[in-house]
């Protein structure tokens, strides 16, 4: 019991660098926007966070960025991100888009839009975070150039 007690502030803080896992370099940068953006997308509302930690900590990447990348499927955005799932799903399962006729939704079988909406997850996914992370990669790339040259010699 020698061991001295942490204050709230040290706690905090610990746990504060825990989720950003360390420094910001341009490949950190670039795979925590892409889990965050690739989590993001599915359709797991309210549990992307809890996912996001489960795979950032272990992995020690930045778990803040990837919390802010997965916001991406904010209330007035996420209709129109399942939506491009179920057309990319449509896509690759029936080789043609979707009709949105009234006459056709009514006959819409759940279990193909589930299929369709599980395929268009995954390549939407796949397709977000690809681009997030070549963004990423770049920008901080960048950023760290600057702060490199802005330092006195």
């Amino acid at each position: 019991m020698t061991e001295k007690k942490k204050t709230k502030r040290q706690i905090v803080g610990d746990a504060w660098r825990r989720l950003r896992g360390g420094e910001l370099t341009p490949a950190r940068a670039a795979a925590s926007v892409a889990i965050g953006l690739a989590i993001g997308v599915t359709p797991l509302w309210g549990a992307h966070w809890a996912i996001i930690l489960a795979i950032c900590l272990p992995l020690r990447l930045d778990a803040g960025i990837a919390l802010l990348a997965s916001q991406i499927s904010l209330p007035f955005i996420a209709p129109f991100i399942t939506l491009a799932e179920i057309e990319v799903g449509a896509r690759v399962l029936r080789g043609s888009w979707l009709s949105l006729r009234r006459d056709d939704l009514k006959t819409l079988d759940l279990s193909t839009v589930a299929s369709e909406l599980a395929i268009g997850t995954v390549l939407v996914a796949l397709g977000a975070a690809a681009i997030g992370a070549a963004l990423a990669y770049g920008l901080v790339r960048v950023w760290a150039g600057r702060a490199r040259a802005d330092r006195p010699r």
